[in-house]
Parts: C-alpha cells; structure tokens; sequence
C-alpha cells in the first residue's frame, strides 16, 4: 500500500478502484449519521493583497496615469465576456515599469474588492531563470485558497482551474517583468471582471493584437519630472543648485533606478555640496572609461551604481558581491548569511544597510531580492574583485546551508520518514524549524533556489549536492505536488550519480521519478523506472531501499493488471522488510498483497492481508496509512456482503483523509461510500458521493480516482434508468482506463456492448 491503491467492486457489475497520495491538511465536510454527506460551511477567507508596497516619492507620470484611469473606465461596466488586458506597459530596464504599476494598483485596489493578485515573472533575469506559465498559476492558485494537492499538474488544467477560481471575482491582475506573449496568455482570465496589468522590456505585439491589449510604453523620465523625483528625495538641495540637479539627471540616464541610487548618496553627504558630487560622478564615468550607452540601460548606469558602491563600507561592498552569486529569485538573511560567510543576525544589517541604499529590495516575509541591472552589476564586481577560491567557498557555504536546512525542515514535516533519508550532520548555528508549518512554508518558499542551486553545479565538482537534495526534499515535491520540480531534480540527480559512479543515489532518484510517474498515471514509464531503480539498488547492497521500490514496482504492476507479476515483486519485498524489521514496509507489502488478492477473488485471504497490515500500521501510529488500510477493508467487506461494516470501514477511512488531509483517499472514501449506498438503495446518497468524488480528483489531477467516480455515476444513473447519461458517464471512465492502461477495461467495454444492444 505504498500510495495506496485500493480493490476492485464487481458486486455492482464494474471494476472500481482507489489509489491515493499524501497531501496538505484542507478544509472538508464531516461524515453524519454514518452514511449522508454533509459539508461544513467554510470560515470567510479574506481575498489576496499581494500588490508590492507602494513606491517613496513616486514622480508624477500624470499624463500615463491619467491614459490608464481613461482605459479603466472604458471598460467598466463593459458587456464583454473575455478577460480584459487593461495595458501592457512596456519600457527599458529601470525606467519604472514596476513602480508605475504597482502605483497605479494602488490607486485603484478599492475597485478590486475580491483581492489583488502579483506575480514576478522574472521574464529577463540576468541568470536567465523566467517564471514558467505553470509555476505562476501554482502560486496565484495558492494565492486563491487552493490547496496545493487540488492544483492540477498540466499547463492546461491549470489555466482552466485559474479561469474557474477567477470567473467573476472583481480581481486586479499584476503581472510584471514577463517575458513574451507566450508566458502570458496561460495566465488571463476568462472573464472581463477581472483587470490585468503586464509589464515587460518587449512591447508584447502578441498580445496586443491577438489578445486586445492596450499598450502603453514609458519613456525614459523628462527631464522636469526626473528633477521632481529628485526634490521629492533629496529635498531643497535640488533648487539650491538646478544646474548641477540636471547634471545628475543626465548621469543618471533619467532612469528612476539610477535615480533612487544616486539621491541615497546624495543624502549620506549631507555637508557636500551637490555640484562637488556630481563631480565625483564624472570622474567616476572618466574612470570606468564608458562607452555611449545606446540601448543598454547597463552601462548608462552603472557608473551611477559604482559611486554608490564606493561609499559602502569594505563589509557591506563584499556583501553586495557575494549577493550577486546567490542563483535563487530572492533570499532571507539565513541564505545571505551562507554566502557572505556571517551569522544571520549581522547578515541582515548589512541587508538593511544595503536596502537604504537602494542596491537591495526587501519583499515580503522577510525576505530580500535584488532588481535585475543590480544583480548583473554585483555579479561583474564578484568576478572583478573576488578571487575563484573566495567565490568557491561562498557557494560551497551556501550549498551547505541549504542542505541542512531542507534535511531539519524535513525532519520536522515528515519526521516518520527520516530514517529513508540521506543522512546529513546539522550545524548547531543553522537556524531550525519549531513547527511543521514554519518547515512547509520555508521549503514551499525555497523550493525555486533549491533547483536553481541543482542547475548551477551540475555540470560541476558540487553535483554531489544534487544527489543529497534530491534524495532529502523528495518526500515534499511528490505530497505537494511539485511534480515538475520533483523529475527536474531527480533527472538531474541520475545524471550526477551516474558520473559519480554512485549506483545508490542513483536507485534512490530513479525511485523517486518512478513515483512521480505513477502519480501521473504513467504506469509503464513508473515501472521502467523502478526496475532500472532496483537493479541500481540491488547492486549496490541497499536492501532497505530495495525492499521500497521493490513494493512500489509491485504496486504498479498491479494497477496494470499483472497480478502474477506483482506478487513475485511483493513477495521478495516483504522478505527484505522482515528481515530489517521494518513494521511500515512489512504493512504496506501485506496491503498490497491484499489488493492483488482481491482481483483475483479470494476475498477471505486478502481480508487477512489487509487487517495484518492495519495493526502494524496502529503500532507505528501510522494515520494515514491507517487510513488507506481501512478503506481497502471495507472495499473487501462490501465485496463479502457485509455493508454495515464496509460503510463503517470507509467512513473512518474519510475521517482520517480529512485529518490528514489527504485528498486522494478522500476521494477513494467517498467513492466506497458511494457504492454502498448505492446497493442499499440510496441512489441519492450515492450520486453525492460520488460526484464529490469526482470533483476532488478532477482538482488533485488523480485520473485513476476520477475514472472511479465516474463509473460510480454511471452506475447510479444506470439504476435510474437515465441510460444515455449513464452511457456518457461510462464512457468517459473508459477513456482514461484506456488512457492509463488499466484492467477495467475490457469489462466496462462489456457493459457499454450490452447497453447499446
């Protein structure tokens, strides 16, 4: 019972299964009575505000802003069905395309009741790692109460699932810094409630004519406005001396970045006079030996950028080098720490004092990022001023920070599997995790650093570290349903372990691809992949990891239909667990074993199998598995003809799911329910299971489940004699039988031939 697969229902005339996956706690309703389903009315959730705070000082722009209210109250009150892009705002790097947008979200968020969504695409990182269309309606899905384990994995099921959440909500959409039309148009709703700002350095043709955009380009800063922008910072210096302020403007490109920098030298000089420091500029241009800049914002700026570096202490000038080799999209200070080579406590004030400058931006939750033209500047100093060692033991401690932290934030989230980790030795000065909601949020909000970290040194002598987190964090990608991540890592871990001639590593990530592939119902790619595991495992001496893969192959292989096949997998893995004496393998080998019994009709046997494993599952207090083994015993119960106790089998089972917030057992609970009440004549009661089944598979991405619950609808509608919906429903299970490769198949084809006899 790995992922917990469950037993077929022939006594209804179908062959119903459940299969499962751990997940994140989510609300659902309670079981009454025993056999009606009611569902608990939800606390109000408050919507998302997730704009960034609004900018100090930000210059007037007021003709731009003017156009954008104009074009807001264009479409208010617009009979159109589609989403409306109100603007794609366009412009160079540092003009202020994110100030301007995030102002004018400000403005307006009053007229957004249902929430403010932001999202940074990332779309021209210097380090070339851009927000795909499928992470972003992950995070925006978060961002809008689902949970993780509902989000679909495809790029379309998600968008579908964003359009659902969306349709009429009066939402404001910010999406900024993106890249191409292409990384956009997964993004908008499907309905013209919702308002979407684009900003980007390309002006988005694409998604001007295709999509309806209204375009908006901002041009560098005029001059008069550039001046005012100044005074807003700096006060009355810039009347004191007008001359040298336009000088500064010039210097500074009129780009509001160079600006901000710029003012916050001017301030920490309080006693010079400016004209004295828009000298030391020029010298400073003299010196870098500049080129026009043309088109390149760079280097237009970057002798403003090296006048403000000069003026930071020896320590906090380090601390900006060593921040432009860190590869994630933002840090905090632990991370920071790591790389500067510090205590996090004095890491964040060299964060702060860095922040006042405007070289760093703080975001929320206490964590920092740097803007793009910064982070392409600290990276030169990085290569100019550190040397190949300096630069080596930075990444290689922050290498080290973050494999200790995701082992301690792992221990604390899934401490009943640690022992099926690496090991890693914890540095008493690493800061650890006091709850499991502190680990889950840190791992959730460093899972993209942890795979930008994979993709910097794999082609390098640090790939050993990819093995570690792979084999580490792979138990929260595959419960949270970071799929995608979860095959970029362990790919990358395969090929590491692999040149590292490691043949255990190299077992464990193809292990864990193979687990993800049976998540996604990929069952002959799953078994390639566990059998490539297992021959890597076996090999290697690793009878413990070998005894796990092993019962998974097996699992899989009797989703396919290849019973013999999967109890000579079975077997052999229940020997190596009993002889490690591993209650929960020996468990979910039994559960298994029951499972592969219960196809093939000798009921009475996989009934002992399975209680066998539920009590070794009580003795390591074990819920959710308790929780699945429960549920395949009522299925066996219902199968004997003993209702009474199937249903209360599947009913603790569903208590349980929602306990552990598991939606995949959820799911196969309600569909047992479903059944049950079903032959007791409660049609009603059935369809409700069974459609609340169906929904919850429909949002997890579980095939398997929903090819269940729609059989399971088709059986209800069949007894009501609505034959031509009961055939549509059967016929869409067929479909992903067949689309999975799974035995129901020729017996549902069956029932369809005689219907339509």
């Amino acid at each position: 019972m790995s992922n917990g697969q469950g037993a077929d229902r022939n006594d209804v005339g179908t062959a119903n299964e459940v299969s499962g996956s751990m997940g994140a706690v989510v609300q659902a309703g309670s079981i009454a009575g025993g056999v009606h389903l009611h569902s608990a009315s939800p606390s109000p959730i408050p919507p998302p505000h997730e704009l960034p705070p609004d900018v100090h000082a930000f210059t007037d722009r007021v003709d731009q802003l003017a156009e954008m209210d104009l074009l807001l109250a264009s479409i208010e009150g617009s009979p159109a069905t589609a989403a409306v892009v109100i603007s794609a705002v366009s412009g160079t790097a540092g003009v202020g395309k994110t100030a301007f947008a995030t102002h004018w979200a400000h403005r307006v968020s009053g007229r957004f009741p249902d929430g403010q969504l932001y999202v940074n695409l990332r779309g021209f990182d210097p380090a070339g790692r851009a927000v795909t269309a499928q992470e972003a309606l992950a995070n925006m899905l978060r961002s809008l109460n689902v949970p993780v384990v509902d989000i679909p994995h495809e790029l379309d099921d998600r968008a579908a699932r964003f359009r659902s959440v969306t349709a009429g909500r009066r939402m404001l959409i910010v999406l900024d810094n993106a890249r191409s039309a292409d990384q956009v148009r997964p993004l908008l709703p499907g309905t013209s409630s919702c308002l979407v700002l684009v900003t980007s350095r390309d002006t988005l043709p694409g998604l001007v004519s295709r999509d309806g955009a209204r375009r908006m380009n901002l041009d560098l800063l005029p001059e008069a406005q550039a001046v005012g922008l100044l005074r807003g910072l700096i006060g009355e210096r810039v009347d004191n001396d007008l001359q040298a302020t336009r000088e500064l403007v010039q210097h500074c490109a009129r780009l509001p970045l160079a600006l901000r920098v710029a003012a916050d030298l001017v301030l920490s000089n309080e006693g010079v006079p400016l004209s004295e420091l828009v000298a030391e500029l020029a010298d400073e241009e003299n010196r870098l030996d500049l080129l026009d800049a043309g088109m390149d914002p760079y280097t237009a700026v970057r002798a403003v950028f090296s006048w403000s570096y000069r003026s930071l202490t020896e320590e906090e000038g380090r601390a900006l080098r060593l921040l432009g080799l860190h590869p994630g999209r933002d840090f905090d200070s632990v991370g920071a720490a790591a790389l500067i080579g510090t205590v996090p406590t004095r890491a964040t004030k060299l964060l702060d004092s860095l922040v006042r400058s405007h070289l760093v931006e703080r975001t929320a939750n206490k964590r920092y990022q740097m803007h793009d033209l910064l982070r392409v500047y600290a990276a030169d100093l990085a290569s100019q001023e550190e040397s190949e060692e300096s630069k080596e033991a930075a990444l290689g401690r922050l290498l080290d920070s973050f494999l200790q932290r995701v082992a301690m934030a792992m221990d604390v989230a899934f401490p009943q599997e640690r022992q099926r980790r690496p090991n890693v030795q914890t540095a008493s000065q690493i800061l650890s995790f006091d709850t499991e909601a502190q680990a889950l949020s840190w791992l959730e909000a460093d899972r993209a650093t942890v795979l930008a970290l994979a993709a910097r040194v794999a082609d390098s002598t640090w790939a050993v570290y990819i093995t570690k987190f792979s084999g580490i964090i792979s138990r929260f990608l595959d419960v949270h349903g970071h799929f995608d991540d979860a095959v970029t890592l362990h790919s990358y871990a395969v090929s590491a372990a692999r040149r590292q001639r490691d043949a255990v590593e190299e077992g464990r990530a193809l292990h864990n691809i193979g687990t993800i592939y049976q998540r996604l119902g990929r069952y002959q790619d799953a078994v390639e992949q566990l059998e490539a595991a297992l021959a890597a495992l076996h090999g290697a001496g690793k009878r413990g990891l070998e005894a796990v893969a092993g019962s998974d192959l097996g699992l899989v292989l009797l989703l396919l239909g290849r019973y013999d096949d999967a109890m000579r997998r079975l077997d052999q893995a229940l020997v190596l667990f009993q002889r490690l004496g591993d209650p929960t393998g020996q468990g979910q080998v039994l559960n298994n074993m029951g499972l592969a019994l219960v196809r093939q009709g000798s009921l009475g046997e996989s009934l002992d199998f399975m209680q066998q494993s539920l009590v070794l599952f009580r003795v390591t207090n074990d819920r959710p598995r308790q929780g699945y083994a429960l549920n395949d015993i009522g299925v066996v119960f219902r199968r004997l003809g003993r209702r009474v106790e199937a249903l209360e089998q599947h009913g603790e089972a569903l208590l349980v799911a929602r306990e552990a917030g598991d939606r995949a057992l959820e799911a196969a609970a309600l569909n047992g329910m479903g059944v049950v009440n079903l032959l007791e004549g409660g049609l009603k009661s059935a369809l409700t299971y069974h459609q609340k089944a169906l929904d919850i598979a429909v949002a997890i991405g579980d095939r398997y489940e929903q090819a269940q619950a729609l059989e399971g609808l088709g059986d209800v509608y069949y007894r009501q004699t609505r034959t031509i919906v009961a055939r549509e429903h059967w016929g869409r299970a067929l479909l992903v039988y067949i689309e999975l490769g799974a035995p129901e198949v020729d017996g549902l084809r069956q029932r369809l031939a005689c219907l339509e006899a």
